[in-house]
C-alpha cells in the first residue's frame, strides 16, 4: 500500500474505499478455516449405507448421516477413528480436510468470474 504520511494515495486509495468490513476483518483475523468431511463420497465408492456403516463401526446411524451431510457442530473423534477404521481408512485426509473459505468461495465460482465492484452511495 503507498502511504504518504498518515494517508493513502492512488489506486489504494480507492481500493480502500470499496473495502468491506468482512475485508477488514478477514485481514485482521486471516482467512477463516473450515473443516469439509467426506465421509458421504467414501461411502458412495465402496456401496455402503448408513446402516451398513453403522453396524460395522458401531457409530450410531444419526452420527454417520450428521458427518455425511458435513454437520460437524461435534465432531466426535473417536466416531470418526471408528469409522476410519470399519472403512479400512488410515489416511485421515480420505475423510476430512481443511479448507480455507476463500477456496471454498473460489470452488463456488469455478471460472473466476469477477463483478463490478459497488457503486458507493
Amino acid at each position: 500500500m503507498t502511504k504518504n504520511k498518515n494517508y493513502i494515495i492512488g489506486m489504494d486509495a480507492i481500493d480502500a474505499l470499496q473495502e468491506t468490513e468482512a475485508d477488514r476483518e478477514n485481514a485482521k483475523y486471516g482467512d477463516p478455516l473450515h473443516i469439509i468431511l467426506h465421509l458421504k463420497q467414501r461411502m458412495t465408492e465402496r456401496g455402503l449405507t448408513q446402516m451398513q456403516l453403522a453396524e460395522m463401526s458401531g457409530v450410531r446411524q444419526a452420527t454417520i448421516s450428521q458427518f455425511a451431510r458435513g454437520n460437524i457442530e461435534r465432531l466426535h473423534i473417536p466416531s470418526l477413528e471408528k469409522i476410519a477404521r470399519a472403512m479400512d481408512i488410515t489416511d485421515i485426509t480420505q475423510l476430512l480436510t481443511f479448507e480455507l473459505e476463500s477456496e471454498i468461495m473460489n470452488m463456488a465460482n469455478p471460472f473466476g468470474i469477477e463483478y463490478p465492484p459497488r457503486n458507493p452511495k
